[in-house]
């Protein structure tokens, strides 16, 4: 930790000047408010044993203040919680393990936003469609990717709405009961679906 420096020493019987006297105090208060701050600790002065469990919230983190530099090489994280993180890539060695559990829907369905990365379940006694939404009322990110599986009798057609192009061979029809696609937004108002489909 930096060092406390105190200005004015005083001895037994000297007069102490209220402006020396003040300013001790004044040094001892800047020390303790660059600590509050997150100043003036040493590298390496915080251990894990010094953080009470559950201490360190997103309130308690200035803005911008955790960054690559900050972290140490593979630090090890042990069930973290991550909000919303974007990124050009990720590289990994191992594996990446997704659980998404398999949302149902029944009856007509228009895709949100919240949809995309997840899995639908289409489970319809009769004929439905799953509308893929123009990109001025719905803007998907490039890129995304919604899986659809039927899993009732009645058959799941893809469409797009109007001005959205939407590709697939040799149709936009799930095949039969438990066929899967992926839809998958190539441009601004392009997608394509892929899987097990008819014409």
């Amino acid at each position: 930790m930096a060092t406390l420096t105190i200005p004015n020493t005083f001895t037994n019987g000297a007069t102490i000047v209220a402006a020396e006297h003040n300013a001790n105090f004044t040094s001892v208060k800047n020390f303790v408010d660059a600590l509050s701050a997150g100043t003036n600790f040493d590298a390496g002065a915080i251990n894990t044993e010094d953080i009470a469990d559950n201490a360190i919230t997103t309130a308690k983190i200035a803005s911008t203040a955790v960054t690559s530099a900050k972290i140490q090489t593979s630090v090890s994280l042990t069930t973290p919680i991550i909000g919303v993180a974007t990124g050009t890539s990720l590289n990994t060695t191992g594996n990446v393990i997704s659980h998404n559990v398999p949302v149902a829907v029944v009856g007509a369905l228009t895709l949100a936003l919240t949809d995309d990365g997840t899995i639908i379940e289409k489970n319809d006694a009769s004929g439905t469609t799953v509308t893929i939404p123009a990109n001025g009322s719905v803007a998907f990110p490039i890129g995304s990717q919604i899986v659809i599986i039927q899993t009732g009798a009645g058959q799941t057609t893809i469409a797009g709405a109007a001005g959205v192009t939407v590709n697939g061979t040799p149709g936009l029809k799930l095949r039969a009961q438990f066929s899967s696609c992926m839809c998958l937004k190539r441009n601004t108002d392009t997608w394509i679906v892929l899987g097990d489909l008819s014409a």
